[in-house]
């Protein structure tokens, strides 16, 4: 589906709009929120809901201009933060015995907890570039930025990301 007037439209309650939408944005709606839950299985539950949500808010959605697609990821990533705070209130820490069995489960849960810490334009970079492999012209366009604003975006959020694994005693960070 074209971005733009087209998607816009969509969220004017077109229902035959609505599914091509959500058919062409479901997959990386899921991926976007795997990174963020550690969870695919969390992830394709956190997406049907927010397409619902996304369906919700229509009737007071106002066009500025934005990809649709961004919008999603906005939505996405709301969701996903609400998540994570309702699971840190209700988890009573991780086990030290487990925890500390695996280097490499020790340094992927680093990352994702690294990522998280991120602001959110630059998760969102980081995930539009690395997760869904867009070169950064498409990544600008998504992210209503330029490609210079896009590339330093990505810059900073890999010094940040490197920052934070240093601190966590991630090796080669």
């Amino acid at each position: 589906m074209e971005e733009g007037h087209d998607a816009y439209r969509a969220f004017r309650r077109e229902q035959g709009d609505f599914e091509a939408l959500f058919r062409a944005h479901y997959p990386e709606i899921v991926r976007f929120l795997a990174v963020r839950l550690g969870s695919r299985e969390d992830a394709l539950d956190l997406a049907s809901e927010v397409f619902a949500e996304a369906w919700r808010r229509v009737p007071g959605l106002q066009w500025r201009g934005r990809p649709v697609r961004a919008w999603l990821y906005r939505v996405a990533g709301n969701m996903a933060a609400d998540e994570l705070t309702r699971r840190a209130r209700t988890q009573t820490g991780r086990d030290a015995e487990v925890a500390g069995a695996f280097d490499d489960i020790d340094t992927r849960i680093a990352l994702t907890d690294a990522l998280r810490t991120l602001a959110p334009d630059h998760q969102l970079v980081v995930h539009l570039r690395l997760v869904e492999g867009l070169p950064f012209e498409d990544v600008a366009r998504v992210m209503n930025r330029s490609v210079a604003a896009c590339q330093m975006l990505m810059l900073r959020a890999a010094r940040a990301l490197r920052a934070a694994l240093q601190a966590e005693g991630v090796r080669g960070a």
